[in-house]
């Protein structure tokens, strides 16, 4: 009797082995599926960013170039009031000269 048990036993494993194998499978294969669906997630948020980083040093570049055209009017405008100066002292000296206070 032990016997038979015994094989019997040994019967509903070997075959509940295939079954238990396919409960497995799903298992891993969802498990799977759901790294591959974290990983695209990432790949997605990585290609965001890298979007959102692209837009920031255009605007980074448009910036500088404005405060370097800034910088260039700032500069003409300089040159342009030290041109006045020296017109004016030349005025008034010539003025100081002429005997006009």
């Amino acid at each position: 009797m032990k016997t038979v048990l015994s094989g019997l036993v040994c019967c509903v494993l070997v075959f509940s082995m295939p079954a238990r194998a396919v409960q497995v499978q799903p298992a891993a294969a969802a498990a799977a599926a759901g790294g591959q669906a974290q990983q695209k997630q990432v790949e997605n948020a990585i290609a965001s960013q890298q979007t959102q980083v692209k837009q920031l040093q255009g605007d980074v570049q448009r910036q500088e170039s404005r405060t370097h055209q800034a910088d260039e009017k700032l500069k003409q405008q300089d040159q342009q009031i030290a041109d006045l100066q020296r017109q004016l002292k030349a005025m008034q000296s010539t003025q100081k000269g002429n005997g006009h206070p």
